[in-house]
């Protein structure tokens, strides 16, 4: 599990849950491209896989402008979390980031090889921004 390094002075117990802190957080957002997007629609909470990109501390995905989910993304706000886990171990960590979501202008995005690829074929020409107005993240030691 990388990313995430504790100070000097934190002690780390088996099975103890431990906030992380903002740097922590956005060093292991940056270090992945596969998280899940969260937004409510009539009938409750969907969550879904997308691939992604940290630019200047936002989530970037990109997305078929045609799609369900564009449509519930055009504004307003929704949530977005990765995470990883070991399972033998029993220890992890997530990180959410909640914020307010628009879609990102042309000349608002960074240079082609920088932006998210995503993996399903089909045309995804939608860059979708969610901006953060609250991260935070945990992590567990295994036991």
């Amino acid at each position: 599990m990388g990313g995430g390094a504790t100070s000097p002075d934190e002690r780390w117990f088996p099975s103890h849950l431990t906030d992380l802190d903002q740097a922590d957080c956005l060093d292991l957002l940056a270090g992945h491209t596969v998280g899940r997007v969260a937004y409510c629609d009539e009938l409750g909470p969907v969550v879904l896989p997308v691939n992604y990109v940290l630019d200047q501390g936002s989530i970037l995905i990109r997305i078929s402008p045609h799609s369900t989910l564009a449509a519930h993304l055009r504004s307003g706000r929704a949530s977005f979390e990765i995470d990883d886990y070991d399972e033998y171990n029993q220890s992890g960590w997530s990180v959410l980031v909640r914020g307010n979501v628009e879609y990102a202008e042309t000349t608002d995005l960074p240079a082609e090889d920088d932006r998210p690829v995503a993996w399903p074929e089909g045309q995804r020409s939608l860059h979708v921004r969610i901006t953060p107005h609250a991260i935070s993240g945990r992590r567990l030691l295994s036991a």
